[in-house]
């Protein structure tokens, strides 16, 4: 449904053909946000859609501030270090190349030619990168993957702590987007009695200390050792040294909207820029 272009719903598969078509029309730059997250193991709290309910919110947020579509055309990801744990499900790296570009490519026949693309999953990251590299070579469109915002004082906060504990999944952070976004799919009564299982070599532990001078260079070096798969090195699936029940509600809240208000100033500031010559048709 859609006036003059204006949606009232944002969710692709939620439009008539009519009200996408008279969005297409009206709207001067559209914009098609495309969500990545996955279907994979997140400690014994979180639900195994983590990643993808998470982007889901993110993304339709953005739209709804921005007069875009959105589209999440897949639920799994690239996820095959978790497949030491029941319930994940991955796709392999072609599979998910290929369902971003043949999104893409069906969506730029219509004449779509700005989409934006956002990752809840940190395994989809360098395929991510890649279709963006090949959509704008031969899709003939502009995609962009932007991150950030990384320089506020939360941001930096947060950074700090996935530093320090290695707080990168299923942790408290992690764990306070779900509180936030979908609360009644997660059980932290899983948690009670709950200790950190992370197994790692004494030296590497050492390295997750960002007060120390040299550690651009030692977290790199801990990334250069860290074993493929997820049941190497935990038995829990959480990642980090610390408790996933401190995850604080309101920081998430916070966070999401420093994300969304990011993600929402990169779309106005590019539907501004006129079409570059190399992607009209």
């Amino acid at each position: 449904m859609s006036e003059k272009g204006k949606l009232k719903r944002f969710w692709l598969q939620e439009l008539t053909r009519p009200a996408f078509e008279e969005w297409l029309e009206n709207e001067p730059a559209p914009v098609v946000i495309i969500g990545t997250g996955s279907v994979e193991q997140h400690g014994p709290h979180l639900p195994l859609g983590t990643d993808s309910l998470a982007v889901r919110a993110l993304i339709e947020d953005v739209a709804r501030r921005t007069n875009s579509v959105c589209f999440h055309p897949c639920w799994p990801g690239y996820s095959p270090h978790h497949m030491g744990f029941p319930g994940t499900v991955t796709f392999s790296e072609s599979t998910l190349m290929g369902v971003l570009m043949d999104t893409i490519d069906s969506l730029a026949v219509h004449g779509v030619k700005r989409f934006l693309l956002v990752n809840a999953h940190g395994g989809n990251r360098n395929i991510m990168a890649l279709v963006v590299q090949l959509a704008k070579r031969y899709s003939g469109v502009m995609v962009a993957a932007p991150t950030g915002p990384s320089g506020t004082e939360l941001a930096k906060k947060i950074r700090y702590r996935m530093g320090k504990y290695w707080d990168v999944h299923s942790g408290p952070t992690e764990t306070a987007y779900a509180l936030l976004h979908f609360p009644e799919l997660v059980e932290m009564e899983r948690l009670e009695g709950w200790e950190p299982t992370l197994e790692i070599d004494e030296k590497l532990r050492e390295f997750l200390n960002p007060d120390r001078p040299d550690y651009e260079l030692v977290r790199q070096v801990y990334a250069a050792c860290t074993q493929p798969n997820t049941d190497d090195f935990t038995s829990s699936g959480v990642y980090g040294l610390n408790d996933p029940r401190e995850a604080d509600v309101e920081e998430a809240r916070k966070r999401h909207e420093e994300r969304v208000q990011f993600l929402v100033d990169f779309i106005n500031l590019w539907k501004k820029i006129p079409l570059p010559p190399a992607f009209k048709d």
